[in-house]
């Protein structure tokens, strides 16, 4: 009997070292295998310099700045974008009146596409007007609503297009990015929150030149108002025991722990594809999270505060007597999903459509249809951006939309 206690002893810690190296060697590749470290992930205030000088902003958590420029690569391809003196996307009729601006995350932005390819470039060459396009990568509904209450170049413009992913229901609930998704450790910002009828809003924890000690400080209040520290972070953190840890979540971690270490593997003897081990890794996260945040379309908490936060900003738009488009921009993944007949999205915005004044332009049911719908879309890690093709198709539908409803 105590041979037996003592060789399951000897297997379990096994176990345990193993995991336990496995763990720490694949997190420096791979932020989203967390440990207890990652509940805190800064070591001195300087780390934030280039972040504050590049990307943060009181109001939002993060923005992209005034006159600058930069490129992206993907595939092998350079991609450029340029933000103008006022603020938005550089674009070929920058110059002329601008009746409609644009509010949104990466796909509003457009990333990976080269200025004069965005959806909003297409769009301009229909209307014959400038369409301004403020677009914040990882950007939540309620920071492009805050951010179109700060911008002041928006007088002439008639029209408002809030354009998001359906995965925005996890991002207004994100108080720190971090929690909801691992290792974006510079992603605090602002919370609304349900009080009473009301949507109160939390302002960002973060503000320049703020010391370390009064962060850590800060954060305890943060784990108590972000809904994502215990129901994602907690759980998927690896902590002793790791073998209770691994197992928890079983088919996730064998997926991701082959995979990356297929590619450490294949990277050192630097053989062919191996990145695509990577991707999968990724891949499996991504699909994870499109599918959590489909759930949450279907929790009484999180629909109702989706709804007040449309409800909110189409109120504040038409206080200044203009025209508010809601538009939804699925990912490849949220695709591919609803093609397995999972419960999704679609059904939030069609009620809400049908029962209220929003404008809301839920393009789904229009990439469902299509035959070649992967052309439409770009081979990337982060759900799968539009392509060129994907950015005309867009303007096509936002155009018929535009003019059937009368909104110019």
């Amino acid at each position: 009997m105590y041979n037996y206690i003592y060789y399951l002893f000897l297997l379990f810690l096994s176990f345990e070292i193993i995991l336990y190296i496995l763990v720490h060697f694949l997190k420096s590749d791979f932020k989203w295998i967390i440990t207890k470290k990652d509940e805190f992930p800064f070591k001195s205030k300087f780390e934030f310099n280039k972040f504050f000088k590049y990307s943060f902003d009181k109001k939002t958590g993060w923005d992209r700045k005034k006159n600058t420029s930069g490129f992206e690569i993907l595939n092998g391809r350079k991609s450029y974008f340029n933000i103008t003196k006022n603020g938005f996307r550089n674009t070929p009729l920058k110059n002329k009146k601008s009746l409609i601006s644009v509010f949104g995350d990466s796909y509003a932005f457009c990333r990976y596409v080269n200025d004069n390819k965005t959806w909003e470039a297409a769009l301009e060459k229909k209307v014959k007007s400038c369409v301004k396009n403020f677009g914040v990568g990882n950007f939540g509904l309620d920071q492009s609503f805050l951010k179109y209450k700060k911008i002041k170049s928006t007088k002439s413009t008639k029209l408002i297009i809030f354009a998001f992913v359906p995965e925005t229901i996890v991002r207004i609930n994100s108080y720190w990015k971090h929690y909801s998704e691992f290792g974006n450790k510079f992603g605090f910002k602002p919370l609304f929150k349900i009080q009473g009828d009301k949507l109160v809003l939390k302002e960002n924890i973060l503000y320049k030149n703020i010391k370390i000690k009064t962060l850590k400080k800060k954060i305890f209040k943060v784990k108590e108002e972000d809904f994502f520290y215990k129901s994602k972070f907690k759980n998927y953190m690896f902590k002793f025991p790791y073998t209770v840890s691994y197992l928890r979540f079983f088919r996730r971690n064998t997926i991701i722990f082959s995979n990356m270490l297929t590619f450490k593997i294949f990277k050192v003897f630097n053989l062919k594809n191996y990145k695509k081990f990577y991707s999968k890794s990724y891949n499996k996260i991504m699909k994870d999270n499109i599918y959590q945040a489909n759930k949450m379309y279907f929790d009484k908490y999180f629909s109702v505060h989706l709804k007040k936060m449309m409800i909110k900003i189409n109120q504040s738009v038409k206080n200044k007597n203009k025209k508010c488009i809601f538009l939804i921009l699925p990912q490849y993944h949220d695709i591919m999903l609803i093609k397995t007949k999972t419960k999704n999205y679609q059904t939030f915005y069609n009620k809400l459509y049908s029962k209220s004044q929003l404008n809301i332009l839920d393009t789904t049911k229009y990439f469902l249809i299509e035959k070649n719908i992967r052309e439409l879309y770009l081979e990337d890690n982060y759900g799968g951006h539009l392509s060129e093709k994907g950015n005309e198709f867009i303007a096509r539908q936002l155009h018929e939309y535009i003019k059937q409803n009368k909104l110019l």
